[in-house]
């Protein structure tokens, strides 16, 4: 029997009354019930359809067909046509119609799930996405004569695109998260818009061609750093929302969309 006047069974832990423990024990008691409900709402939540339609959805958005590419392209003439104008509002419309984040987030797929085809077959849309982009934006930089600016007259759009530091790398990150997380959870699709806005990988592979027709290394150089910053920010946060959200249960998943798309287009990605 306790002080209390309970009976206590011999060996029993006794749980310490919430108005007896310290102010620090019941903060930590606190914080550690905020991210056991964090975790369990965003990712333990996750039914195996969901995983396997985020699974078909990157693969299919991220499918190397002609129309990806025509995208790619028509996104980069609108970002280097906005660039040069200095006008934001055409700008995002080239970040809205770009698929580049498929691709990106089918890397980190296929490095959550140890897929050397998948890796093979991404990396190698992303390369061709790169070089249809330069492209495209390299023929409209040189229509509307970009050759005629110089590094120390550059607009504000033009300006943005050539800053590199601490916050570029935060934005990518976060980016990363958001997209990888809304293409999982079917309720947050509707802010991928959003996502591919704060994204931001077409424009600084616009301002890299600019640069390059330009004849100008250090804007290019810089440009194409945060292009390769927002890539690598987007995966690595993509891998670990892909690993708390167990998408390698989906793996069959992936197997049937890879064998689907080398049957259509005629490829083998081994």
């Amino acid at each position: 029997m306790d002080l209390s006047g309970k009976n206590v069974i011999m060996g029993e832990k006794i749980k310490e009354p919430t108005y007896l423990m310290s102010k620090r024990k019941r903060k930590n008691i606190l914080q550690g019930r905020v991210q056991k409900g964090f975790k369990d709402h965003l990712f333990s939540d996750i039914s195996n359809e969901d995983r396997k339609r985020a699974v078909e959805e990157i693969i299919e958005s991220s499918s190397p067909r002609k129309s990806f590419f025509v995208m790619i392209a028509v996104a980069a003439a609108l970002s280097t046509m906005g660039i040069i104008d200095d006008n934001a509002a055409v700008i995002i419309g080239g970040m809205l119609v770009a698929p580049m984040l498929s691709p990106i987030l089918a890397i980190a797929l296929g490095l959550e799930m140890a897929d050397f085809r998948l890796l093979k077959r991404s990396f190698i849309v992303v390369v061709w996405a790169t070089i249809y982009a330069l492209g495209s934006s390299l023929i409209f930089a040189l229509l509307l004569d970009s050759s005629r600016l110089d590094w120390e007259h550059l607009n504000h759009e033009m300006s943005l695109r050539v800053q590199t530091d601490l916050s570029t790398i935060l934005i990518a990150l976060v980016a990363g998260f958001g997209g990888s997380l809304a293409l999982v959870r079917r309720e947050l699709a509707k802010f991928m818009s959003g996502v591919a806005i704060a994204v931001a990988l077409i424009p600084p592979l616009s301002m890299s061609a600019i640069g390059i027709s330009m004849l100008s290394f250090n804007i290019f150089y810089h440009a194409f750093s945060l292009f390769v910053i927002n890539l690598v920010g987007i995966i690595l946060s993509s891998l670990v929302v892909f690993s708390l959200m167990k998408l390698t249960t989906a793996k069959r998943q992936l197997d049937e969309e890879l064998k689907e798309e080398e049957e259509l287009l005629g490829k083998k990605y081994e």
